[in-house]
């Protein structure tokens, strides 16, 4: 993340948890590091729990394009 990302907030966040599931819907604020764009997206991200324990985390991307051109390193001049 760190490598990718030169700050990377997650400004609200709602949680719904059932049972040894949660889903966390996140909106976050980050700027790219190769490229010093800043972009505000949802995550929407499912949480499994094995006892008290975070298990597997699954995050869901709105729109992965903006994201992917956010983050890629700008052209040389020709």
């Amino acid at each position: 993340m760190s490598r990718t990302w030169e700050s990377f907030d997650m400004v609200e966040q709602e949680f719904l948890a059932t049972g040894e599931t949660a889903v966390v819907l996140t909106q976050v604020r980050a700027r790219a590091r190769s490229s010093g764009r800043e972009l505000t997206f949802p995550i929407l991200q499912t949480i499994t729990f094995k006892g008290r324990r975070i298990a597997e985390v699954r995050p869901f991307y709105w729109d992965t394009a903006a994201i992917a051109d956010a983050c890629a390193v700008p052209a040389e001049p020709v």
